[in-house]
């Protein structure tokens, strides 16, 4: 039986939850999901997939979704839709589409979370995770601890 002593005061794992729908008029879209190095998924997609991920609370957060073997149609579309991401329960797309880069071979700059061409899609986390959402959700600013420097001797004759 654990006492009060064992338990811990802060969970330091925060959910990740990646939702990820595929458009298959034209064939089976391939998707690749890496998060923070670690591949997620990496398999051909004919139907939703729902994939979760213990993350360490400080941990900077990277997430890549590569769309490949799509066949370009004007008629017919295989794309990767990417429906949402929570991260600890606070929604990050489509939210914050704004934040995102996706690399592909039209190159088009566009930030989205529909992956209709041949590329890779990501989203990169310069900050832990709670610091980086209190910056995008313009919550103002937070003070970042650091060690008092000390000053010089400065005597005046």
């Amino acid at each position: 039986m654990k006492n009060f002593y064992d338990l811990q005061d802060i969970d330091t794992d925060i959910e990740l939850v990646i939702t990820l729908n595929a458009i298959t008029d034209n064939g089976i879209p391939h998707a690749k999901i890496i998060c923070n190095n670690k591949v997620l998924l990496d398999t051909d997609v004919d139907s939703k997939v729902i994939i979760t991920e213990k993350l360490d609370l400080m941990n900077l957060i990277n997430i890549s979704v590569t769309l490949s073997k799509k066949l370009y149609s004007n008629q017919k579309e295989t794309a990767l839709v990417i429906d949402s991401i929570f991260i600890d329960g606070n929604e990050i797309i489509p939210k914050y589409n704004h934040c995102v880069l996706y690399d592909n071979d039209h190159n088009l700059n566009v930030t989205t979370n529909y992956l209709g061409w041949n590329g890779t899609w990501s989203l990169c986390m310069d900050k832990p995770f709670y610091r980086w959402l209190h910056q995008q959700s313009n919550n103002g600013w937070l003070l970042n601890p650091h060690e008092k420097k000390p000053q010089k001797d400065t005597k005046r004759y």
